[in-house]
């Protein structure tokens, strides 16, 4: 009886360990990769193409440079025709600055610092102005406002830009 107990124990320890295994997991899918974050687009470069505001047409030119979400560089505005003796082919010769904030997709804040002096026709004038830019592609297309200390408020301004290779 003895070997009959013994026999049914181990029968019993048998059949419980092989009833308590788990079937083999299925393989699983690998798990979906993480995306990678989207790239920072760069403004650095030569952007030329022209605006317009409640005085004139002009050609612009921004050569940026870009740190991180920061945009610097120079601003120039040109008269479309710089012989056609209006004030503005005198007021729309401005050299200056440019700073902006870039949020790394689409949206340029802009500020443009004209100072008084330099190689230009009107050297005691001083102008500021600001805006935004949306980014699409290779084209920037903002609008800007700001004061001049000899023409007054510049109104409704509006440019297109495009990079130059």
């Amino acid at each position: 009886m003895r070997t009959s107990v013994a026999a049914l124990t181990v029968a019993g320890v048998i059949n419980f360990a092989c009833a308590s295994q788990m079937p083999p997991a299925a393989p699983s899918a690998p798990a979906p990769a993480t995306p990678a974050p989207a790239a920072r687009t760069d403004l650095t470069g030569t952007w030329s193409g022209t605006g317009s505001d409640s005085f004139s047409a002009e050609r612009v030119t921004w050569v940026l440079a870009q740190s991180g979400s920061n945009v610097t560089g120079t601003a120039e505005f040109a008269p479309v025709d710089p012989r056609d003796g209006s004030c503005a082919s005198c007021h729309k010769l401005r050299k200056g600055t440019f700073s902006g904030i870039f949020d790394g997709a689409t949206l340029l804040t802009v500020r443009m610092s004209f100072p008084a002096g330099g190689d230009v026709p009107t050297p005691i004038c001083v102008t500021d102005l600001s805006g935004t830019a949306a980014l699409a592609g290779n084209q920037l297309t903002g609008t800007y406002s700001g004061t001049d200390t000899c023409e007054g408020f510049y109104a409704n301004g509006q440019l297109t830009l495009t990079r130059q290779p």
